[in-house]
This record gives structure tokens, sequence and C-alpha cells, in this order.
């Protein structure tokens, strides 16, 4: 076998690996890592439009929009962990004391929450399980 075949070979099966390892670990970890950064903007977005002194009309539709965010965010992060992330790096949030799952569940009530008190605890437990400062 010439020296042509085993580099044409070794770049077949570098080129398989490259594309298991990107459309396997790389996509959905930075996926993951988009859904989280959503979630701290739609926390950001909530803490900006609180300090806003709107009318009641401009403010329920904030209230539609975060609600919706919440819900949204919710059910991708539960999705983007359980379904797409690689178990090691499943391993690897756990050990960091990331739980985006609890995130999860509390983004959930967070979007039915109305009171702001309980809205605040809802966001510092969303924090803490993020790991977002």
């Amino acid at each position: 076998m010439g020296p042509i075949y085993v580099v044409a070979i070794i770049s077949f099966v570098s080129g398989i690996l490259g594309y298991i390892i990107m459309y396997f670990w790389v996509r959905p970890i930075l996926g993951y890592r988009k859904i989280k950064n959503k979630v701290a903007l739609t926390i950001k977005y909530y803490y900006k439009s609180k300090d806003n002194e709107a009318t009641g009309k401009k403010i329920k539709l904030q209230t539609k929009e975060w609600v919706k965010a919440n819900r949204q965010n919710s059910v991708e992060l539960s999705a983007s962990y359980n379904e797409n992330l690689p178990t090691w790096y499943k391993m690897l949030l756990d050990s960091r004391g990331e739980s985006p799952i609890d995130a999860s569940n509390h983004l959930m009530i967070l979007s039915n929450t109305r009171n702001y008190d309980h809205a605040e605890k809802h966001i510092k437990e969303i924090k803490n399980c993020l790991k977002i400062k």
C-alpha cells in the first residue's frame, strides 16, 4: 500500500471523527450555553422592565412577553439537558453544581408568579442553579 493511500485513509478517519465530535458534542454544548445565556438575558430584561416606569398597557405587554420567554426557556433548557447533552458533560455540570432541570422548574414557576417577592426568590434560585452572576 502506497503512502498516498495511508494519507487518504487517515484523512477519511479524521474527517469522520471530527464530524462525530462536532455533531454530538460541540453543537449540543454550544446550544446549552446559548439557552443559558438567553435565560440570563431574560432575567436582566425583567429587572430593566421592573425599574422602567411605564403605562399599564405597556406593563401588561411586557409581562406577557416575560411569561412567554420564561416558558420557552424552561422547555428549551430541559430538552437540551435531557436529550442533547453528552453524558460526560452532564457529569461535569453536576460537579460544578449546575442543575438545569431545577432551573427549568423554577423558570416554569416564575412564569406563573405575579408577586414580585416570589419572583425575586425564584430568580435567585435560577441564578444559583445555573451559576449565573
